[in-house]
């Protein structure tokens, strides 16, 4: 932290106004490269002074705006001095106005102060809401006016919720939206064994998208300072404004604390609970907090909600997947929608060939398109190997003559037709995250219905996981996209290196077992697949199934196949058939 203000920050927070704002930090922005245009400076400008932290650089400090001068430490709120526990004298009027709106005497003498109050130089009749900490000390109050013009101000910010000071361990959390609406609920007399609250702030026009960051919300700062409270409460019951802001900040403290223990209020056709109170009295709120309902929990049913498909299951038995166009393999396995497929294999073994060789057949038998990451492979150079399964010629020139003009521009307009291309080339993504989001486009849009990531180790997996830990969490994102979207994902990934007496075994056969980074490979495949390839061809090429989950798709076990150098071809064993294309 710098001993003096740097002037680039003084130049900068002088033109702001009060709030808080997040600008980009003029000490450490030249340094940020690819993240220069990040916004990690975080400034509270407010009437006492300004308030400012780098989450990036850890600059920090701020200043009085009286003095201008710099402060180690975060600027001190002026103490609030409050006599006989944060009451003055009692204002009448202001007792009177509360205590029309249902609110109960008992409630207003031990939550409210009831004073005169100046409002922009009107001294008039208010009611202070005390906010305390911890030890029960006044460090902030809100006020509002005893009348009909609603007129609002406040002394010092209020960083925490209405009334926390409260909580027992234990106890149940009803969260409102207004101070008002707060002591609402406590002249309802509930049970004592709930703590009503208030946020300290307004509701949000409507849900921010993006990731919560603790260190820099500064909006809903008060809920990161109750989290020992929230995680140690009972249920906590969100009653919030009928409206819209109301719906966004339901959702936006959903967020935070999470869905397992929220349970929500609905008061019918009244707004809040202030205005319930006053129309219908306290019964009406003692109802609504009776029927207060749990929120649902996400991905969480009784049994009748699948009483169709358990009956369809029963009288039609499981589905079994698409057919991998060679005979002998579909003896070993089928193609499901829904699931994910890890093939492995030594380098130049031939398992991308045999991945794109099952992608064709999947496409001239069932019309399903592919839509393919493959890091290895520009995608103009795919095309070209994807054509020569098509055609059953070279692309290149060679020994064997190549597909002339006309079978490349079909096999072209058949590409076109059935196959889709991420090019990392392109600024296309490297994260599994942006790729899965890449593929959402492809089925979304194109009707694709697998999806080929080919191979694992372009991927960047971050940092913040050990890669055991990544992989794993990598693979379950997969898993899940390929259910939501009905698709079949290849994953295709290298081996670790294999021992020397393995290696020197006649054949060696690599499995989910022995792939770098992880035992979640074999864990979470549905199936897992090899390709083998003798060094010196003296034995045929086989295809290997070490896993398959559900029996309905096949069987673990191995069968030779054929495979054709000179096109990348893979089809059953002494195959001799002419591929038909034209179809």
């Amino acid at each position: 932290m710098s001993t003096v203000v740097p002037q680039e920050i003084l130049d900068v927070c002088s033109t702001l106004g009060v709030g808080q704002k997040k600008i980009r930090c003029p000490v450490c922005q030249g340094t940020r490269r690819k993240n220069n245009a990040d916004r990690p400076l975080s400034v509270k400008v407010d009437s006492v002074g300004v308030q400012y932290t780098c989450h990036h650089c850890g600059e920090t400090g701020g200043w009085a705006h009286q003095k201008r001068q710099y402060t180690k430490q975060p600027v001190k709120r002026k103490r609030i001095a409050m006599a006989n526990n944060g009451k003055k004298q009692t204002n009448e009027k202001a007792k009177k106005y509360m205590l029309a709106r249902g609110i109960s005497e008992d409630v207003l003498n031990s939550h409210a102060i009831l004073d005169e109050y100046s409002f922009s130089g009107s001294r008039l009749p208010a009611v202070g809401f005390p906010y305390r900490n911890g030890s029960g000390d006044v460090t902030s109050i809100k006020w509002r006016s005893a009348d009909k013009t609603k007129r609002f101000s406040q002394q010092n910010v209020c960083e925490d919720f209405f009334n926390i000071e409260q909580y027992a361990k234990g106890n149940d959390l009803l969260i409102c939206e207004g101070e008002v609406d707060a002591l609402s609920w406590m002249s309802a007399g509930l049970p004592s064994n709930v703590t009503v609250v208030s946020i300290p702030n307004g509701a949000p026009p409507k849900v921010k998208d993006g990731r919560i960051d603790p260190a820099d919300d500064n909006k809903f700062r008060y809920i990161w300072r109750a989290k020992q409270h929230l995680d140690s409460s009972g249920r906590i019951i969100i009653n919030t404004d009928k409206d819209g802001p109301g719906d966004a900040l339901k959702e936006e403290i959903i967020r935070r604390i999470g869905r397992s223990k929220v349970w929500t209020i609905s008061l019918g056709e009244h707004k809040d609970a202030s205005e319930a109170l006053m129309k219908e009295g306290t019964d009406c709120l003692l109802a609504a907090y009776e029927l207060a309902d749990p929120l649902p929990a996400v991905g969480l049913h009784t049994a009748d909600v699948y009483d169709q498909s358990y009956t369809d299951l029963y009288e039609k038995g499981q589905a079994r997947g698409a057919s991998t166009g060679i005979a002998s393999l579909d003896k070993l396995i089928q193609i499901p929608t829904g699931m994910l497929t890890v093939v492995t294999g030594f380098p130049s073994s031939g398992k991308s060939d045999l991945v794109d060789q099952i992608c064709l057949n999947l496409a001239k038998t069932k019309k399903w398109k592919t839509v393919y990451c493959s890091f290895e492979k520009p995608p103009e150079l795919h095309m070209a190997q994807l054509a020569q399964k098509i055609i059953g010629k070279p692309f290149f020139d060679g020994p064997t003559p190549k597909m002339d003009t006309e079978e490349r521009d079909f096999a072209f307009q058949w590409i076109k037709e059935n196959f889709l291309f991420m090019d990392y080339r392109r600024e296309g993504p490297t994260d599994i995250g942006g790729i899965l989001d890449v593929a959402s486009a492809a089925v979304m849009r194109m009707g694709c219905r697998v999806l080929v990531i080919d191979p694992y180790n372009y991927i960047d997996v971050g940092r913040s996981l050990r890669e055991t830990d990544a992989i794993s969490q990598m693979l379950t994102q997969v898993q899940l996209w390929a259910k939501e979207h009905d698709a079949h994902v290849f994953f295709v990934a290298h081996p670790t290196k294999i021992s020397p007496d393995r290696r020197s075994e006649r054949k060696t056969i690599v499995t989910g077992h022995d792939i770098a980074g992880s035992a979640a490979w074999f864990a979470k495949a549905d199936i897992g697949m090899s390709a083998w390839r003798h060094q010196r061809d003296e034995e045929p090429p086989e295809a290997h199934v070490w896993k398959v989950r559900w029996s309905w798709l096949g069987k673990n076990g191995s069968t030779p196949l054929s495979f054709d150098k000179a096109t990348g071809r893979w089809t059953d064993y002494n195959y001799e058939e002419d591929y038909d294309w034209d179809f």
